[in-house]
């Protein structure tokens, strides 16, 4: 029998990405979205036509940059920059809740970034794409 606290725990191990083919199917573009991310320094590169050199861009300079993640972005926007600042690797939701409490520390707006929430907000997200990773992928970057 499954209890409350073993499906939180399975809740705070499921991993996430950004599918790259959901994009496809919405009639949408990555680069489009992840290129209104880019750092002033990126945006000047001509080389980034594909999605794996956007990621390497926004991960190895963007992520670096004052505010690339904000205590004042919506929630959904700072995950999302999260998986922009990791290079789409997928990230469990503790891994999303651990990256969105450094973030938040010096912020006095306090928000609930509780595992349930978060797996509420990320599962109903339809703009960012961002789907679980199932279990026998979840070593595989995305």
């Amino acid at each position: 029998m499954t209890t409350d606290n073993d499906r939180d725990k399975d809740d705070a191990q499921r991993r996430y990405s950004i599918d790259m083919s959901w994009y496809q199917e919405q009639g949408r573009s990555f680069t489009v979205l992840a290129s209104s991310r880019l750092c002033p320094t990126s945006r000047k590169k001509k080389t980034l036509k594909t999605d794996a050199a956007l990621l390497t861009a926004l991960s190895q300079c963007c992520s670096k940059s004052e505010g690339f993640i904000s205590p004042n972005m919506p929630l959904m926007e700072m995950i999302f920059r999260l998986f922009l600042a990791n290079g789409n690797e997928p990230l469990s939701l503790e891994e999303i809740q651990a990256g969105l409490q450094e973030k938040l520390r010096e912020s006095t707006d306090p928000r609930d970034i509780s595992i349930p929430k978060l797996r509420r907000i990320v599962d109903s997200d339809r703009y960012y794409g961002l789907r679980p990773v199932p279990p026998e992928d979840a070593g595989k970057p995305a």
